[in-house]
């Protein structure tokens, strides 16, 4: 079925007008996606959080009682991310602060760790997020 010229112009104007709002959803889906070598970053958070986090939570996650807490089943840890973000950026208590020893990447992978390891499950959390709070 042919169509006559103006709904031709019509439907070439929606689609030139549209197109740049497709493209602007397409780029933030695909930014939004967790990266290509999602399992290279999950074993870097495993390797730091050991390195920096497990001598005081313990590689379980379990904490110790009364000293340190527990980052498995802990709704700090599997809440936002955010809250996870601001203690590993700014310290809390006898925690130090690991912003100028860590990137951002480092944050987002022990952060993405620590809510995905044990019992826990939590979303991702980018390396973006982390230094739009520094």
């Amino acid at each position: 079925m042919l169509l006559p010229v103006d709904s031709l112009k019509l439907r070439a104007m929606k689609f030139m007008t549209l197109a740049p709002l497709k493209f602007f959803i397409l780029v933030r889906l695909v930014t939004a996606l967790p990266p290509l070598n999602s399992l290279e970053a999950e074993e870097n958070g495993k390797r730091l959080f050991l390195e920096n986090c497990a001598e005081c939570h313990q590689a379980n996650g379990q904490g110790m009682a009364d000293v340190y807490p527990a980052l498995d089943n802990n709704e700090v840890v599997t809440g936002s991310g955010i809250d996870v973000a601001l203690v590993l950026i700014i310290g809390r208590g006898e925690m130090p602060s690991f912003s100028g020893s860590m990137s951002a990447e480092d944050m987002a992978a022990v952060i993405n760790y620590i809510r995905n390891a044990w019992s826990n499950s939590g979303k991702l959390i980018f390396a973006e997020a982390i230094e739009s709070l520094q």
